[in-house]
């Protein structure tokens, strides 16, 4: 017998990393690992900010750090900095929301 459902509309898991802005030709993946610095920061929060697979790159970022403290973190994923995830990751577990 053959399948004769629709086709999923979903990419198979991890395959949104294609289409993330910092993988795109010319980004340099040690902007999204800037040591501190406010201007870096800025640089890369700038390339996430429009990036069309923002919200699964957060997932999966989170996913991976769980409760990680912000020391324990790195890099900038999502727009987000290492302490910004710690915070989010914190709000949505008190929340009662799954992180």
């Amino acid at each position: 017998m053959s399948y004769t459902g629709q086709t999923p509309d979903t990419e198979p898991a991890g395959q949104w990393v294609k289409h993330a802005a910092c993988r795109q030709e010319g980004i340099d993946p040690d902007t999204f690992h800037p040591d501190n610095n406010a201007q870096l920061i800025e640089e890369a929060r700038a390339i996430c900010r429009p990036c069309p697979v923002r919200r699964d790159c957060l997932i999966a970022c989170m996913r991976q750090e769980g409760g990680k403290s912000s020391v324990s973190r790195w890099g900038v994923y999502a727009g987000l900095t290492p302490r910004q995830r710690e915070q989010l990751y914190h709000r949505l577990r008190h929340s009662g929301r799954k992180p």
